[in-house]
């Protein structure tokens, strides 16, 4: 380069008038770096000829080589006055203005470009990226098509589509060009942190940690890899390995509000709740503006009891984003849980969500009156296809369905499937991952599937796919198990209940035709290795509760301080998962000591490592305390098949009333209670009658098994008659 240089020197000095030889010198020094000698020759070229457009162009880049943003643009402008339909100047300028980050003008230089030279693959290529950086996800989709038609080889186009596709949520698209540009560049490693969110977002966890691994192989101090790893490990239940990796990411940036807000996650999930707690508040001081901060922040004050506080974080996430029907759903959860508030206002509530997160546009299905008596494909939709209460109550539904009278198939919104899971996917004719779809292609499934009866079986509780629903993805649809009262959606047709859980005169508002079956609408399956039932090897009663801490209402410690009270020398074992955290055990501590309860009549016991153990503490405990407003669920059922009987208060609800329902099927109604004084005088009358409570250790077992809250084959065919009787409903209402 130094001889081009040495003679384009030579040229000038014998030519002085040439202008080649000026020009291309100028274009030796600029490539030598040589930048101000290369400026004062092109403007030697502008004294000979000042409409040169490509001495005036070539000034402009130098111009922004040195950081002089008006002097670059004014050369630039120059050569495009000389030459209007300069293509390099035009684009030259789309990436001063994009390097000094006036999006809009810099988005008009590149359409220009493009205008001028359609084939200009570099001009669609950066445009997409700030069409990208704007929200135009589909523009930009656009031009990265046409630059991989022009350049299918680039494998910085293959990643950038990649990254529209993910703002899309085209996960596995997004993936296939990720993976392609990994063909295309080994080394390529930026890919691996992008490809690993994809994964992750499709539910491919192994696949995703091992990606964001080999990314942080070669950038370590990624700080935004280490918090996506996190997300990862958190997600696939490796809890301790996930709080290693965000506290790795907040070493390398201490204000980081994601991995602060993550962090908060994977402590909870641990049972450190107050720990928890602080890192939330944390994320919160950094990002006041995260609907996703204030949506944790009220599921962990919702998880320790804190009702007011969960709300008042809900609402402010919906007034961030009124959109965000998972924190609506939250919102909901937390009303109708706890019973929050009176029917009429229950209703509207969840009217409201239907409204705000609904759609207008629906499937249409066109009746065959010939299908009546036709084999019937039924789908169940659940993110808890897992480790769960749902599961609990709906495998041995699964196990006993008569595949000759319906067809299953299930939708399964599970990141992380477990043996669970694989059980259900074994039952069931069909099963189909929901996980990374859009509302609107998991509707498209269904409905492309032919499902004739959609039942959900989550309502409003985490991870839910009620939005699909609203698409009216088959022509009958029903809410069942996993929620406890109205759904709100004017898409849901029936709500499967029973005769105790909303009787006749039940004061629940639905949008829903209430479906009351004629016994228990719940199953109990028993774990295959739960421990025999024993008596109790103590001296003096001890009641019980193993429901979580948001049960444990103001009113539940109330009630329960009022049978301790009765019966003086009794204890109260309470054991939940979040009794892990020594903050959770004194708040419960203090709240039975403002009615007179010593801390040393209280024994707060954490989760064990497995469910044989958890059962087997029922073995300590002569009679359990059902929790207020809302009642157990599948304590309720465990603690009957350990021979423990259960003492409830029946309210008015279908929350209010699970455990009723179930003692009813066992023919226990004795202990179903209807006041607060009842329900003490109960349970001190079974505390003082020790035969009783002798009998009913040695014989529920057998009891249960023998009723209705056993008989899965029994229910399965109750409920395939209501399937059938809500199919023929619709063919003989449509028109």
């Amino acid at each position: 380069m130094q001889q081009a240089q040495a003679l384009c020197h030579r040229l000038c000095h014998q030519q002085p008038t040439d202008i080649d030889a000026w020009f291309n010198l100028g274009l030796v020094n600029a490539q030598l770096g040589q930048l101000d000698l290369a400026r004062d020759n092109f403007h030697q070229v502008l004294q000979l000829d000042r409409r040169d457009q490509d001495s005036w162009y070539n000034l402009g880049r130098i111009a922004a080589m040195q950081d002089q943003l008006d002097e670059a643009v004014h050369c630039y402008r120059q050569a495009i006055e000389i030459q209007p339909d300069y293509v390099e100047a035009y684009f030259s300028l789309g990436n001063l203005y994009k390097d000094h980050q006036q999006t809009t003008k810099a988005i008009e230089h590149y359409r220009r470009t493009i205008h001028l030279q359609p084939s200009h693959f570099k001009a669609h290529a950066n445009l997409a990226l700030l069409l990208l950086s704007q929200g135009e996800t589909d523009s930009a989709i656009s031009h990265l098509k046409t630059a991989l038609v022009l350049q299918p080889n680039s494998a910085e186009l293959q990643f950038f589509m990649g990254n529209a596709l993910l703002n899309k949520n085209n996960l596995p698209a997004a993936i296939l060009h990720y993976r392609r540009a990994l063909q295309l560049r080994a080394d390529y490693h930026e890919v691996g942190n992008k490809l690993g969110v994809a994964l992750y977002q499709c539910g491919k966890l192994e696949e995703a940690e091992q990606s964001l691994r080999q990314f942080l192989r070669a950038y370590p101090q990624a700080a935004d890899a280490c918090n996506n790893l996190g997300v990862v490990l958190n997600a696939r239940g490796l809890l301790v390995a996930a709080e290693q990796a965000f506290r790795q990411a907040l070493e390398l940036e201490q204000d980081y509000a994601a991995a602060h807000n993550n962090l908060g996650i994977a402590l909870r999930n641990q049972g450190k709740l107050s720990m928890a707690v602080e890192h939330f508040q944390q994320a919160q001081r950094l990002d006041p503006n995260n609907a996703d901060i204030h949506n944790n922040l009220g599921d962990i004050f919702k998880e320790q009891g804190k009702l007011d506080a969960a709300i008042e974080h809900y609402q402010e996430a919906l007034r961030l984003r009124p959109d965000y029907h998972q924190v609506h759903s939250n919102l909901l959860f937390i009303l109708s849980y706890n019973v929050l508030c009176p029917p009429r206002e229950m209703y509207e509530s969840h009217l409201a969500w239907d409204r705000i997160q609904g759609r207008a546009q629906t499937f249409a299905h066109a009746p065959d009156k010939k299908t009546a008596d036709k084999r019937l494909r039924i789908g169940y939709v659940s993110p808890d296809f897992n480790d769960h209460a749902v599961s609990f109550f709906l495998e041995p539904i699964l196990k006993a369905h008569d595949h000759q009278q319906v067809e299953v198939f299930c939708y399964a919104e599970v990141n992380n499937p477990d043996a669970v899971s694989h059980r259900l996917e074994s039952l069931a004719d069909h099963w189909r991952s929901t996980v990374g779809l859009s509302d609107e292609a998991v509707a498209r499934q269904i409905f492309d599937d032919g499902i004739d009866i959609l039942i959900d079986l989550a309502g409003h509780t985490a991870g839910n796919r009620l939005k699909a629903f609203t698409w009216k993805p088959a022509p009958v649809q029903a809410s069942y198990l996993g929620y406890f009262t109205t759904t709100g959606l004017a898409a849901m047709d029936y709500w499967i209940t029973d005769e105790v859980l909303t009787p006749s005169d039940t004061v629940e508002l639905t949008t829903e035709t209430i479906y009351r079956l004629p016994h228990c609408c719940l199953v109990y399956q028993a774990a295959a290795d739960a421990p025999e039932v024993a008596q109790p090897d103590h001296e003096h009663i001890t009641f019980g509760s193993f429901n979580q801490l948001s049960k444990m209402s103001a009113a539940a410690v109330a009630l329960w301080s009022a049978v301790l009270q009765a019966v003086p020398q009794a204890r109260l074992l309470l054991k939940t998962k979040q009794l892990a955290d020594s903050a959770i055990q004194i708040r419960v501590q203090q709240q039975f000591a403002e009615y007179g309860i010593d801390p040393s009549r209280l024994i707060l016991l954490a989760a064990t490592a497995s469910y044989r153990e958890h059962l087997a503490i029922y073995n300590q405990v002569d009679i359990a305390l059902d929790t207020i407003p809302r009642t157990g669920g599948s304590t309720t059922a465990d603690a009957l098949w350990m021979g423990v009987p259960v003492i409830t208060l029946a309210g008015e609800r279908f929350i209010e009333r699970l455990s009723a329902s179930m003692l009813s099927a066992v023919g226990l109604d004795e202990l179903i209670t209807r006041s607060q004084a009842d329900f003490v005088a109960c349970a001190a009358a079974l505390a003082e009658d020790h035969q009783r409570r002798r009998a009913l250790r040695n014989t529920l077992r057998q009891r249960m098994a023998d009723s209705p809250l056993c008989d899965a084959p029994g229910l399965a065919r109750t409920l395939e008659r209501a399937y059938r009787t809500m199919w023929q409903h619709f063919l003989s209402t449509s028109r």
